[in-house]
This record gives structure tokens, C-alpha cells and sequence, in this order.
């Protein structure tokens, strides 16, 4: 495990209810054999268009906003982040900076009403029991990237992922719960809640009775995720932090959460005998705030690390 500092150059059932933020099969299948259809290439610019996931919750449209420079090609990059049109705005530089094809989808109230629709991955239904993978939002990225591919041609076999407050906790848990996902590096930005990587906290803040088998926490592990914390992101009494009991369990503050979080990783993968690919960098000076995070992320995202 790498921990860094960056320094800036530019948030079970109640969870449904309580996590708050801010704001199928999983692989290389074919998306021409497996319905979706190309309706028009992504266009150069910002654009926007409907994705219905033909493969997983067909009733509940996704909008997916765009914006593709002029210099990218099929080979180039493609970055996935969760947030929609608001997110998209805020990576538009990168994206021109790094000749990257952003895409934001956005997960709208209407369709998608609950923390547990979005933060929670739809993992589980209203009486607690686990929902089809293939009917998991977290399972719709990869069908989303499939649909992108078939839209532009792009060659890219993987993408790459980043997520802020409430699409950081989706972000890591699609790390956690979808561990042959095609995500080659993934970033999670201040989440106010976590997924605690070991088998005694109950799911959803831990993995006993998840849908992860204990054989594959070692694949989770060998996997690039990168947390981002703001070394500001201090705050007990914010409004849209989880403040309920498996929450505080976690750290009285985001930032808190963030370094337990990566420490018990850490303890883990010692137990396991495993090396920890994940990274832990601190912003210096970042409190909440996404615009303070996304500078640094896209170094570690589009150069590698």
C-alpha cells in the first residue's frame, strides 16, 4: 500500500435511508450479442444521451453526459465518473488536458429515489435480500462502458473510475463487489461511509454475509483503488455526514473514516499474506470539497502510478 500527500496545483436496509453523501455477469461480454443498440457515435464536444441497460434494469433509464475533445481517438483513454452533468463540467479540462473521453452518467431522482439506488448499489431489496447481480447499479457501469465502446469503437479493454462523496462510496464498493470489473485504476474521493474490508462487521458496513466470498478479498486487494481525503475534511457535525452508530463506528469524520478504512485493508491483507495495491493520498488544505480533489486524482489517474 502506498500513503502520500498531494499538494493542490489547480458522504442492510436503514442503509437506504441513512448513508448519505453530497450530493448479470461481470466481463468481456459482447455488446452486439448482447442488445445494445448504436443509436450514434459520441460526439465531439459535450453531448448527452439515454442509456437504457438492456442487460439489467431496463425501466430505469440512465442519462449519460458526454464530452469528447477533439484530440481523442479510439485508443485513448476513457474515464468513468459518477455524478452526471455537475461532474462532467468539473473534468472537462482533464479531459482536453489528458486526451480523455469523459463519461458521467447520472443516476436521477426518478428513477433511481434511494441511497440505496445509488450509494448502496441497489445490492439489496426493500426486505434486506440481495438482488440479482445483473440488476445491481454497480453492475451497470460495465454495461454502460460496453455501450460506450460500441458507440465510438473505442479499443480500450478497461476504464478508468472516479467517484466523490456519495459516488466515492458507490465507487469503492463496486471495488469491493466486483472484483473482475475492467476498471484498470479507481479513485474514491472523501466517502462518509465505508464497506470495511473483513468478515466480522455485518454487511453492508462490513463483509460478513455479503455476496463476496472470503476467497476473493485477495483479488479485491490486488486491484488499483485510490482514496482521496482531504486533510480539512474534518468536520463531526456536518449535516450530510452518517452520524448513526456503524457509521461513528468508522470515525468520527470522513477524514478519520478514510485512514481506518486504509489501515484495516492493510491488517487484512497482512492476515492473508497478500501485498495491498490500494493507495491512501491526503490533500493538504481540502476540507469537502470536490473541485480540491479532482486536480490531484486525474495526475494519479491518466499518469498511473
Amino acid at each position: 500500500m502506498k500513503i502520500g500527500w498531494l499538494v493542490i496545483s489547480s458522504c442492510v436496509l436503514i442503509v437506504g435511508i441513512l448513508i448519505s453523501g453530497c450530493s448479470k455477469t461481470v466481463g468481456n461480454e459482447n455488446p452486439l450479442a448482447s442488445g445494445i443498440n448504436r443509436s450514434s457515435d459520441i460526439r465531439v464536444g459535450s453531448w448527452q444521451y439515454t442509456f437504457s441497460d438492456t442487460r439489467g434494469n431496463v425501466d430505469r433509464p440512465i442519462l449519460v453526459f458526454t464530452y469528447r475533445p477533439a484530440t481523442w481517438n479510439t485508443s485513448g483513454p476513457i474515464l468513468i465518473v459518477m455524478g452526471g452533468s455537475g461532474e462532467l463540467d468539473a473534468w472537462i479540462p482533464y479531459g482536453d488536458r489528458y486526451s480523455a473521453l469523459i463519461v458521467a452518467p447520472e443516476f436521477s431522482h426518478q428513477y433511481y429515489p434511494t441511497d440505496n439506488w445509488f450509494q448502496l448499489g441497489n445490492m439489496i431489496n426493500e426486505t434486506g435480500s440481495l438482488n440479482n447481480r445483473s440488476n445491481w447499479t454497480l453492475t451497470a457501469i460495465e454495461h454502460l462502458f460496453d455501450d460506450v465502446r460500441l458507440r465510438t469503437g473505442a479499443k480500450q479493454n478497461t476504464y478508468l473510475l472516479y467517484g466523490f462523496s456519495a459516488g466515492g462510496q458507490f465507487v469503492h464498493r463496486l471495488v469491493t463487489f466486483l472484483p473482475d470489473a475492467r476498471y484498470s485504476r479507481a479513485v474514491a474521493g472523501s466517502p462518509g461511509v465505508y464497506v470495511m474490508p473483513n468478515y466480522t462487521i455485518p454487511f453492508a458496513f462490513g463483509l460478513k454475509g455479503s455476496p463476496l466470498p472470503e476467497g476473493d478479498l485477495k483479488r479485491v486487494f490486488s486491484r488499483k483503488l485510490i482514496i482521496m481525503s482531504g486533510d480539512k475534511d474534518i468536520n463531526p457535525n456536518d449535516p450530510n455526514l452518517a452520524n448513526f452508530p456503524l457509521a461513528e463506528a468508522e470515525g468520527s469524520t470522513r477524514f478519520e473514516r478514510a485512514r481506518n478504512y486504509i489501515e484495516t485493508a492493510q491488517s487484512e491483507a497482512d492476515l492473508l499474506h497478500v501485498p495491498l495495491n490500494w493507495e491512501y493520498y491526503v490533500v493538504p488544505g481540502v476540507g469537502h470539497d470536490d473541485v480540491g480533489i479532482i486536480g490531484p486524482s486525474a495526475k494519479l489517474l491518466f499518469n498511473g502510478t
